[in-house]
């Protein structure tokens, strides 16, 4: 991307093209639009400019524009995260998040995380029990604090983001999942994600012992035959694949699949193609085994 100060010519050029958003043709503005968007920040300094103009469509066109290049930073962002041998699934999604508010500060969700995990520590240490102890990370999260699956509006992006279910105590299987992970690791607890497809489901270890939890339906235990029901009602054979443990990198890209689909359903065409490029990169990687559906 050019830096530095912009050549007289192309700070003019872009001049006449933010003064062409006031246009009333839409093929006109639909040109313009891809010229500013194609200098990328070279046209930020003029946009931002413009933000002050008396005309309130100039002003809404430019705004739109800016959202626009901000999103394509993030994607930019987003790629390169995709593209690095091992994925930092907690730093990963707040940057997802960014995809929806370009500013979105993760330090306050963070520590809401810290300290979800901070009390999970504190009452796993005074169970001796080694079920009691695997138990107290979805009694706390799901019972207590009511993290639980949303019905309602599914597909929302709401429900996708994390640092939204966070807030709302509310998302998909895959979201919720998440949150449980990252409270687990944080407080020490043994964690890992089972990807079925359309439901993943947290599986805790204390020893020898395993317990599979539902974070979408409040923590609910589940044992291997629910899950081979669940897939039977699904009319999928059971694969081993499905059984081991997730990777950040498998995950993620579920969760880009998830996103993807929330601007699908509702016609945005754009996000959606630049999702499905950061599933392919993701999918391309050498260590990455294949994966089912999302959720």
């Amino acid at each position: 991307m050019p830096s530095g100060p912009q050549p007289p010519a192309t700070r003019e050029h872009i001049r006449t093209l933010i003064g062409l958003l006031e246009d009333d043709s839409s093929a006109v503005l639909e040109v313009v639009r891809d010229e500013i968007l194609r200098h990328g920040r070279l046209a930020r300094t003029g946009l931002l400019r413009t933000l002050r103009a008396e005309s309130p469509r100039l002003r809404g066109r430019a705004r739109t524009i800016l959202s626009e290049l901000d999103r394509r930073d993030v994607m930019r962002r987003l790629i390169r995260h995709a593209m690095r041998p091992s994925i930092d699934l907690e730093r990963a999604l707040f940057l997802l998040g960014r995809l929806e508010n370009p500013r979105l500060d993760s330090r306050p969700y963070v520590r809401a995380l810290d300290a979800m995990a901070e009390e999970v520590a504190s009452r796993s240490a005074r169970e001796t029990h080694p079920l009691s102890r695997a138990m107290v990370l979805p009694q706390y999260l799901g019972d207590e604090l009511g993290f639980i699956g949303s019905e309602v509006d599914y597909e929302h992006r709401d429900n996708v983001h994390l640092h939204r279910a966070i807030e709302r105590k509310r998302g998909m299987p895959l979201t919720l999942t998440a949150i449980y992970l990252f409270v687990a690791r944080r407080s020490g607890v043994h964690a890992t994600a089972l990807p079925l497809p359309g439901h993943v489901l947290l599986r805790i270890r204390d020893g020898r012992r395993g317990l599979i939890v539902d974070p979408f339906h409040g923590g609910k235990v589940r044992t291997r035959d629910d899950c081979v029901r669940y897939l039977a009602e699904h009319s999928l054979v059971p694969r081993p694949q499905w059984f081991h443990d997730a990777t950040d990198r498998e995950l993620f890209q579920r969760h880009a699949l998830n996103l993807m689909n929330s601007y699908q359903v509702r016609g945005f065409s754009r996000p959606a193609l630049d999702l499905h490029r950061l599933a392919l990169v993701l999918g391309r990687a050498p260590e990455q085994d294949a994966v089912g559906q999302s959720s």
